[in-house]
């Protein structure tokens, strides 16, 4: 099992935990219950292919504008061309999506407020480097209870709308992740079906916009194998029969997105298929050095058995990877030896990309120094083994 402190946790960013372990035992029980009855792991397959068109992704022939859609099919990511599209990409703090002792945090209000007020420039940035891809934090806590005083839910909308489409007309697609299950622990069995009116919110904010996909429960943790997929399983199937969204969804693990199950992953890939007639979900994986002086020994067998033996098998995803955890040192010699792997190794394999962490942050997972601008250590690293700078353009 993972251990896992977190930069998360070492910088307060919960959100407040609304549900008691008896009664989040109690909704996970009857879900496992209800999945048992149908003799398969995870809920009963639906029989009927879900028909909602509503926030449905437009066909690649009904596209204006913007970047050719993404869809997975089988173990790899592709666009509708057919043609291979590795994820290469930042994760940026744009947007408020944690509060401290119930108020807003002053590190990321900063942060935040930089990264709106110098949108272009980042995502501009972000595109000659070689990325094609950021990944924005978000929360329906933050969402519901303003502390940023961002001016409610229409508020906090709106400010997202104005970063994804600076983001999107710089030619980048946009992974949007709710951060919640991170904070809620076992009490993410209770809450998470709060989280669904925002997602819904945001599938239509972003409904004609097919650069845009989504990546529900961020982490969640202290839950079981038979709790993790049928939460999932009702997520997605918010998501195909309620909101009537049809394109990628990123599909964290259990235990922080650190561990693996062909089992109970193949049943939630199965499900998504039997509500779309086809699955288009990619599994993510999140790693971080945990102690570990390099990618090598321990570290990689640890990998190979959980995740690596399984690449090209299932369609997985590095959907967050950082080099610091407040269980060890800065690894930044583990942070190069993984991201060379992914690179000469892994996608080269069928592994769909890489989201680095962190762009701008106060921590040294940082990608930038927030004063200067200027690329770290480890942003220099990331921009080696996963950008691809543009004539003319600085890696630094």
């Amino acid at each position: 099992m993972r251990v896992r402190a977190g930069h998360e946790i070492s910088h307060a960013r919960r959100a407040r935990r609304r549900g008691t372990p008896a009664v989040a035992a109690a909704v996970a029980l009857a879900l496992v219950n209800t999945a048992c009855s149908s003799g398969r792991v995870g809920l009963p397959l639906p029989t009927t292919v879900a028909t909602g068109t509503s926030i449905s992704t437009p066909s690649h022939d009904d596209q204006v504008a913007g970047l050719p859609v993404l869809q997975v099919v089988g173990a790899r990511l592709e666009l509708t061309s057919r043609q291979r599209f590795v994820m290469r990409g930042v994760i940026i703090y744009a947007m408020p999506f944690y509060e401290t002792d119930s108020k807003a945090d002053p590190a990321l209000a900063s942060v935040t407020e930089q990264a709106y007020a110098n949108r272009r420039a980042i995502f501009a940035r972000v595109k000659a480097l070689g990325f094609n891809t950021v990944k924005i934090p978000i929360s329906a806590e933050i969402y519901a209870s303003d502390p940023y005083g961002l001016g409610g839910p229409n508020g906090y909308l709106a400010r997202l709308r104005t970063i994804v489409d600076a983001a999107t007309s710089e030619g980048l697609y946009v992974v949007l992740c709710w951060w919640d299950a991170l904070g809620e622990g076992y009490s993410v069995l209770k809450e998470y079906p709060s989280q669904f009116p925002m997602m819904k919110a945001v599938a239509h904010l972003f409904r004609d916009n097919p650069d845009v996909v989504y990546e529900p429960f961020n982490e969640p943790h202290q839950i079981n194998w038979d709790q993790w997929v049928v939460m999932s399983e009702k997520m997605v199937q918010y998501w195909r029969a309620t909101i009537g969204y049809r394109g990628v969804i990123i599909a964290d693990t259990k235990d922080y997105s650190f561990n693996f199950d062909p089992t109970y992953v193949g049943a939630l890939i199965r499900y998504d298929g039997a509500l779309l007639g086809k699955p288009n979900l990619l599994i993510a994986n999140h790693r971080y050095p945990n102690r570990h002086t390099c990618f090598c020994g321990a570290s990689f067998a640890g990998w190979e058995s959980l995740v690596g033996q399984y690449i090209g098998r299932f369609p997985l995803l590095g959907s967050e990877y950082g080099i610091f955890n407040p269980i060890g040192p800065v690894e930044l010699s583990w942070g190069e030896s993984f991201l060379t792997y992914l690179k000469d190794k892994a996608i080269p394999m069928g592994f769909n990309g890489a989201l680095i962490f962190v762009w701008n942050w106060v921590d040294p997972n940082t990608m930038t120094n927030l004063t200067t601008g200027k690329l770290t250590a480890w942003g220099k690293t990331a921009v080696r083994a996963l950008g691809t700078p543009a004539s003319g353009v600085s890696a630094s």
